[in-house]
């Protein structure tokens, strides 16, 4: 089991929320295991026991990953959209019922349904990407293209990015002297 770093968690309403930073590429096996980075098992607020939840992205060619807490609270939002929407059967087959709870081995890996692996196109390596609380899976060369594609919208929309200043430090991310 992976060593609990609290460094790496946010607290949010009185719960610990993981941070899931930086992008690893692993090595997958023919039976789909793979091996969560290090730091993303660390980042788990609570006991690793509990795993992580995987499902495919609405939005792009990778899988979605967080832990328990997370798709518990994306589960509760989507059970409060109108109960006979068509909205909320789209959320369903595609988060809930599209999802694997996984638990990682005494190796700190997962196995990674077939579907899923289709899904997203892995083959031999799979790209870990941060996402803050969140992270994806994705094949390597699919993540090269997505990073190039967000990079050029980043630049784009620079001036989008705020600073809020936390308490004792200058709006420019200074300590105020």
């Amino acid at each position: 089991m992976g060593l609990i770093l609290k460094s790496h968690c946010q607290r949010e309403m009185g719960q610990t929320v993981a941070q899931f930073k930086s992008t690893f590429t692993n090595k997958v096996d023919k039976k789909g295991r793979v091996s969560v980075p290090a730091s993303f098992r660390a980042s788990l607020p609570e006991a690793t026991s509990e795993g992580i939840v995987i499902y495919p992205s609405f939005v792009n060619d990778a899988i979605e990953g967080c832990d328990k807490a997370y798709h518990d609270r994306l589960s509760q939002s989507i059970d409060a959209m109108p109960p006979f929407s068509e909205e909320k059967d789209a959320f369903t087959f595609s988060v809930i019922s599209s999802c694997a709870s996984l638990n990682f081995d005494s190796e700190g890996r997962i196995i990674i349904p077939p579907e899923l692996i289709e899904f997203a196109r892995i083959t031999d390596r799979a790209c870990f990407v941060g996402k803050g609380g969140t992270f994806q899976i994705w094949s390597p060369e699919a993540y090269q293209e997505e990073l190039q594609r967000a990079r050029t919208i980043a630049k784009q929309n620079r001036s989008m990015l705020t600073w809020t200043a936390q308490p004792g430090t200058a709006p420019n991310g200074g300590n105020g002297q």
